[in-house]
């Protein structure tokens, strides 16, 4: 066990720190971490494109972190990658602790932290990753994921998980029947939440010429396929056709700019324009969170899905595909899964959504400590399983 008194070193390896589910968590726990624990980070990114300052650089950096960058295993070379990765630890100082954020990518890290000295090697898993041989292009990924996962079984130390479909697509019957496996769960700040929930963004609510029955239906998330935005625009055209007063807000970056102009081909032929508001990234979710009156989302999978956590934190209702795991239920009676995409089942329930009963903040509290989505206790757990 190390010394209370002694300064912990994470080094938290992971994509750019745009806000993402993984992301998300990681700046949550960093921000509420005791002091002693101090996390540096190494970003992969794409040669090709280049080094880019993602949402979350200044905090990191005003939090007391350093973010080192290297260019991507496949892009660059594994053993390149490898010598890069030794040179930041020689040249900064060997982390305590690698915890790893990158999925498949992962076992090649775990590799450069072993030759690199490094005794604990945690490795997260935040997505569900499947086998697939259909094409040339997904049988070259799951050649690759087999690989990976043989060095992430063989040479991590720790292995967590976002929930238990993350889990048992990364890691080994063998470690997850031994009990080395721990599902360490996606916790937010509440309190946060609950703030912006009782401070509602009016402001953007005029500047849509909202009336008071207006529903405000909105979903948070990257414009990517599996996604699937366009379902939501059936969806809204179903809606429209049931003459709703309503307006739709998606708020995320196009990763996608194919799905995003099939999407707006959608909104043209539905005439849905004056109800779209594409609202991009922002650093401030909750606060714009604050005006949905339902929040949405089909995507056809979701390792976890935290924004659906998030809405439920604002006492919003969420209309869910059973992408998501049934784990992001907080018990608030506040989520629907659907089987089906059938717009007009979807749209039938927004048009009812006085079935969800309204909750008060205490009851958000309580089953958020309850289910172990608070932040407050899920670092107490983390802050244990670092310092063993």
């Amino acid at each position: 066990m190390l010394e209370f008194n002694k300064k912990l070193n994470v080094m938290q390896v992971v994509g750019v720190m745009n806000r993402g589910g993984a992301e998300v968590m990681v700046m949550d726990i960093y921000r509420n971490i005791s002091k002693d624990i101090n996390f540096d980070f190494i970003i992969n990114y794409k040669p090709k494109v280049g080094i880019i300052n993602g949402e979350f650089d200044r905090e990191i950096s005003d939090l007391g972190g350093k973010i080192h960058h290297v260019g991507a295993q496949w892009d660059i070379g594994p053993i390149k990658y490898i010598r890069e990765f030794k040179r930041i630890c020689n040249q900064f100082g060997t982390p305590d602790i690698i915890h790893i954020h990158m999925n498949a990518k992962s076992g090649i890290i775990c590799l450069a932290a072993r030759l690199a000295g490094i005794k604990k090697i945690i490795v997260h898993s935040h997505g569900e990753l499947k086998l697939s041989f259909s094409s040339l292009k997904s049988t070259l990924s799951s050649i690759e994921l087999i690989f990976q996962r043989l060095l992430i079984n063989r040479l991590g130390t720790e292995f967590w998980g976002c929930s238990d479909k993350a889990i048992k697509s990364l890691f080994s019957k063998n470690i997850i029947n031994s009990g080395k496996s721990k599902l360490i769960k996606n916790a937010i700040d509440v309190d946060k939440f609950i703030q912006s929930r009782n401070n509602k963004n009016i402001s953007l609510k005029n500047s849509l010429m909202m009336t008071p029955d207006t529903i405000i239906i909105g979903t948070v998330g990257r414009v990517i396929r599996r996604k699937n935005l366009k379902f939501i625009i059936e969806v809204l055209n179903c809606l429209k056709i049931n003459n709703c007063n309503f307006k739709f807000i998606n708020v995320g970056k196009v990763d996608d700019l194919n799905y995003m102009r099939e999407v707006d081909f959608l909104v043209d032929k539905f005439g849905l324009n004056d109800y779209f508001l594409q609202y991009g990234l922002t650093d401030d979710v909750p606060n714009v969170m604050s005006t949905f009156d339902v929040f949405i989302s089909p995507a056809k999978t979701e390792a976890f899905g935290i924004v659906a956590i998030e809405a439920q934190a604002m006492g919003i209702p969420c209309l869910l595909s059973t992408g998501f795991p049934k784990a992001v239920d907080v018990n608030l009676a506040l989520t629907k899964f659907f089987n089906e995409y059938n717009p007009e089942d979807w749209a039938e329930q927004i048009l009812k959504l006085d079935e969800f009963k309204g909750v008060v903040d205490s009851d958000i509290k309580k089953a958020f400590s309850d289910s172990g989505f608070d932040i407050v206790t899920n670092i107490k757990a983390i802050e244990e399983l670092y310092r063993k």
